[in-house]
């Protein structure tokens, strides 16, 4: 039993002593501005719409990873001056970005989309980052659209 044991905890000893770990350290993370999306400017609750996002993939270097998605809910004034309860969905494009010294440039319009099921009536804004102005502060474009039951 000892040397079952043993023999086991040099295995072990030996699997967890691999150093040769780059795998993590050659790639980063990455925002990318949208150009343009497609939304619906009317909706109905429990009715799927695909959402299509374009953005620019600037290398080969560049692979989309995923959309970071953020709900909230806002007071928004509507054209009357009426503060109006809204559903905000606060949408980035994030590649993964290889770190390479031969990366091919592109400057390819990339789409990608996401499936959104509204569950309540009411106004919406979709608002895409495009970047950051000179004060460092994010800007959006934003699509406004009306859910109905």
């Amino acid at each position: 039993m000892k040397k079952l044991l043993l023999l086991f905890v040099a295995a072990l000893t030996l699997a967890s002593c691999d150093t040769d770990d780059d795998y993590s350290s050659n790639f980063t993370y990455g925002v990318l501005p949208t150009e343009v999306a497609d939304i619906p400017e009317g909706m109905e609750v429990g009715k799927i719409y695909r959402i299509t996002v374009d953005y620019i993939r600037p290398t080969d270097c560049y692979s989309f990873y995923t959309l970071d998605y953020k709900r909230s809910t806002e007071d928004i004034e509507d054209a009357s001056g009426e503060l109006i309860d809204t559903q905000v969905r606060t949408i980035a494009v994030i590649n993964r970005i290889f770190i390479e010294d031969d990366c091919e440039e592109l400057d390819v319009t990339t789409q990608v989309y996401f499936d959104f099921e509204p569950i309540s009536e009411g106004p919406y804004v979709f608002r895409f980052w495009v970047g950051e102005d000179e004060d460092g502060e994010d800007i959006f474009l934003e699509y406004e659209t009306v859910v109905l039951e």
